[in-house]
């Protein structure tokens, strides 16, 4: 195999990892944001907003030691870091898509639920791009 098919084999697999420690992740991350919306009555991109940084910052552990595993594995400070930046943006990226949408029509019903994926989608997206390209590259 080819360095190039390498990487690409490589891409491939941590896409795989990523998406399954993603579905799992995103439970946990959908319950809590539930949770702080309906149960203490935080506004629906607040809520997503706080629930994705702490679910991202538990799967950075995920993330390093599973998804984008490589001999080099290990804690490190600096991929920690770089992770958080991460959170940090596609978070803010999930939030303003949420927010944007609260200002269309109110988070009522099902459109808690379709404003909650449409979060998801743009913050799933940024997150794996940066996380596979800039935190985890090898």
């Amino acid at each position: 195999m080819t360095p190039a098919e390498q990487e690409t084999s490589s891409t491939a697999k941590a896409g795989v990892r990523y998406f399954l420690a993603s579905l799992v992740a995103l439970v946990i991350d959908y319950l809590a944001t539930l949770f702080l919306h309906h149960g203490l009555g935080l506004a629906l991109s607040v809520a997503a907003g706080l629930s994705f940084l702490v679910v991202g910052l538990i799967f950075y552990f995920v993330h390093e030691f599973w998804t984008f595993r490589r001999s080099s594995s290990a804690l490190s400070v600096r991929r920690l870091v770089a992770n958080l930046v991460v959170l940090v943006i596609s978070g803010a990226l999930r939030v303003a898509v949420i927010f944007a949408l609260e200002i269309w029509r109110a988070p009522e019903g099902i459109w808690v639920t379709l404003y909650f994926l449409a979060g998801v989608a743009c913050s799933f997206t940024a997150n794996f791009v940066l996380n596979r390209f800039v935190v985890f590259r090898d």
